[in-house]
């Protein structure tokens, strides 16, 4: 016999849910990024040079072992290597952390509002910080587990790994130039890249405690957050369609193309040029009051609700809406009162021009 579930006997079953990432939604800035400059000699260009070699072997050579969002295990042996610990992990994204203009009012909304959860390449040191400041349960987000202080590294291993920090250092930064799908020739620094770090990560860390720091680590790359989003839909038991997906980054984009692939709300917000790319949706703003307010649309009406919102972005439109959270739409339009966050429907048409504006606005948003 069926358990009885009262919920579903009053029409009260949930048939919609959001699943967010972080970076350029919740928080401006790469707690990642932050770790290696603060802890690493010239750790800024490291941490760029090895999320560059995951993007081109991940999406432009199209590895079969190539996976978006490597790049969180690839720094965590450097950054051992420099002494970090769990402890200075956590100290330093607590006072890193920038969180986007209202995102606290933004996220106790939405989990009132629908199911929500949040999917992130970022550390749990960072996590358990955005957490707290956020407000929201730990049980909610799906982030990458790595531990400094669960292996031992040797004083040799240590210089040794610092001396190839300084290999990758010392070469020349390729440009950021990659299109999705569209075959490129590679330069020669992105073949002196690959090389390296090929040679780097495939025998220079062989047999090594980093090499098994990095095995015994969780993730979250682009994989684990489809993944992760095919398990709450099978968990909640809501349909694709019924979905919300916000993302911004390069390991957002398959479950941003899932998502838009099966008509749900597939929103890029303030996204690089991938995201753009596999979205129906793309967002440019300072705050995220506006993703509370196209979720809820979404959650309402669904995904040709949020379409025909979009069409009519103006200031007297959306005064005049008789919207669930009055205070929400007020905060939105006081909080941009010289003009409204930048909302499009992408197509064919226009993606190529919004791809390139919300690239733009991401790296000065999120630098």
């Amino acid at each position: 016999m069926d358990e009885f579930d009262p919920a579903a006997e009053l029409g009260l079953v949930q048939d919609k849910q959001l699943i967010c990432s972080c970076t350029g939604f919740l928080q401006r800035n790469n707690s990642s990024r932050d770790l290696c400059e603060r802890f690493i000699d010239h750790g800024d260009k490291l941490y760029d040079m090895i999320s560059r070699y995951d993007d081109l072997t991940a999406f432009i050579l199209n590895r079969t072992d190539g996976r978006s969002g490597n790049t969180a295990r690839f720094i965590a042996p450097f950054l051992k290597a420099f002494g970090m610990t769990d402890y200075a992990a956590m100290e330093h994204c607590k006072v890193s952390l920038r969180l986007t203009d209202e995102s606290k009012k933004v996220m106790k909304h939405l989990m009132q509002t629908l199911p929500t959860f949040v999917t992130t390449s970022s550390y749990e040191h960072n996590v358990i910080n955005l957490c707290d400041e956020l407000d929201i349960p730990r049980a909610v987000v799906d982030c990458t587990d790595i531990s400094f202080d669960d292996k031992e590294m040797t004083k040799q291993e240590a210089r040794t790994i610092r001396g190839m920090a300084t290999t990758i250092t010392s070469l020349r930064m390729p440009p950021h130039e990659y299109r999705m799908d569209i075959p490129a020739k590679l330069r020669q620094e992105e073949v002196d890249m690959v090389m390296t770090l090929d040679e780097i990560f495939k025998d220079g860390l062989r047999n090594t405690s980093a090499e098994g720091m990095m095995r015994q680590s969780r993730v979250v790359g682009a994989n684990e957050k489809a993944y992760f989003m095919i398990d709450m839909c099978k968990k909640m038991n809501i349909e694709f369609e019924g979905t919300a997906f916000i993302g911004g980054d390069m390991t957002d984009v398959s479950a941003l193309y899932t998502v838009r692939d099966k008509s749900g709300l597939a929103m890029s917000f303030n996204g690089c040029d991938f995201a753009v790319r596999n979205s129906n949706i793309a967002v440019m703003s300072k705050d995220c009051t506006v993703a509370a307010i196209l979720v809820q649309e979404f959650y309402n009406e669904g995904i040709e609700a949020v379409y025909d919102l979009v069409e009519n972005w103006d200031r007297k439109t959306l005064e005049k809406k008789d919207f669930p959270d009055p205070y929400l739409m007020r905060t939105m339009l006081d909080s941009n009162k010289k003009k409204l966050p930048e909302v499009h429907i992408v197509n064919k048409d226009n993606v190529d021009n919004i791809a390139e504006k919300s690239e733009k606005y991401r790296k000065n948003l999120c630098k």
